[in-house]
């Protein structure tokens, strides 16, 4: 190691940051990875999957693992996004190596744990402002799948968290933000890379439950096959909807719970999760310098055709609006009936 990347190392170790990564920024797939890496990141996975089980204060909780074929190349397993302790649970999950593609630069170079705990895992930095980088970052993830490497990737682009559904005119009631979906709208990137190479697309589904002990329950589910004849935006859909059982279930199996043992803190659910929501973003703040996360900004509307149109609450009960309302009739606007909050 030469003078001045031990320069960039010291000055991380005081800071807290992790420039000495700065090389996965290169849009160069020979800068950023290699089959070595590839070898021997296969080599120490299983003692950081160890590592990262102490690395968040929720337990995890392994539900099940779907037994998964060999095959002469890598599988692309794509986890449902709600917080940063996905990262290290996510592995855990997968129980195979593999690189994290990882959508914000900043959390990447600014915060140690970040850069090194993902970098030794596997990472790929993609700025998903840069058309050239999400070119790159298709490359990177083609060089390690026919190398027989895994990637692990967040196809929903950002945390699943806010409560705005929102919609455009291309793809109709696109599922992107909402607290009653489950999952969100996929990116159709890489279901598209799967679908070329023939590779395998696992489903990770991680659920939290902060009303029982603070638990990350967690699934790999079975391997899902995109063959060339495929419409890939109907297999996408038909992913998503596997990702929304297997949440479902896990749901149903170990949450529950009784609405009025959870608002016996005082709080209604409504605010419990603003809360949740504000302590969960504050993690990932960098007071050093003066980041921090906003949900909105990490959102990306517009990310894949919807096959199967969502409707959203406001269309299934816009007839409301044409009611001529007396007390016998009232009841329909309770917010129980239309979940539409005012």
């Amino acid at each position: 190691m030469d003078r001045k990347k031990l320069e960039v190392l010291k000055k991380d170790l005081q800071d807290g940051s992790s420039h000495f990564l700065d090389y996965l920024l290169s849009d160069n797939v020979s800068d950023t990875i290699s089959l070595r890496g590839i070898r021997i990141r296969k080599v120490f996975s299983p003692l950081l999957r160890f590592v990262y089980g102490f690395q968040s204060e929720y337990k995890f909780v392994l539900d099940k693992r779907e037994k998964l074929k060999r095959t002469n190349k890598g599988k692309i397993f794509i986890v449902n996004h709600r917080q940063g302790d996905d990262m290290v649970f996510s592995a855990m999950a997968a129980g195979k190596s593999g690189y994290f593609v990882f959508g914000n630069p900043i959390l990447a170079c600014e915060k140690f744990t970040n850069g090194f705990g993902l970098g030794a895992y596997g990472m790929i930095i993609t700025k998903r402002d840069d058309k050239n980088s999400r070119k790159a970052t298709t490359e990177k993830m083609r060089y390690v799948l026919e190398n027989k490497g895994n990637i692990i990737i967040f196809a929903e682009g950002y945390w699943n968290l806010d409560d705005d559904g929102l919609s455009d005119d291309r793809h109709m009631a696109d599922d992107h933000n909402s607290e009653s979906w489950l999952i969100q709208d996929l990116n159709i990137g890489p279901l598209r890379l799967a679908q070329e190479l023939g590779c395998d697309v696992v489903p990770v589904i991680l659920h939290y439950d902060e009303s029982n002990n603070m638990k990350c329950y967690a699934r790999r589910g079975s391997a899902f096959r995109i063959s060339k004849e495929d419409d890939v935006f109907v297999k996408k859909d038909e992913f998503k909807d596997i990702m929304n059982t297997i949440y479902y279930e896990l749901m149903q199996k170990y949450s529950y719970h009784k609405r009025s043992d959870l608002e016996s803190c005082g709080l209604t659910l409504k605010e419990q999760w603003e809360l949740l929501k504000a302590k969960l973003v504050a993690g990932c703040d960098i007071d050093r310098i003066g980041y921090k996360l906003d949900l909105r900004d990490e959102k990306r509307i517009g990310k894949a055709k919807v096959v199967k149109g969502v409707t959203v609450n406001e269309e299934a009960f816009e007839h409301l609006k044409y009611v001529n309302y007396n007390r016998s009739n009232a009841y329909l606007l309770s917010k129980k009936l239309t979940g539409i909050r005012r």
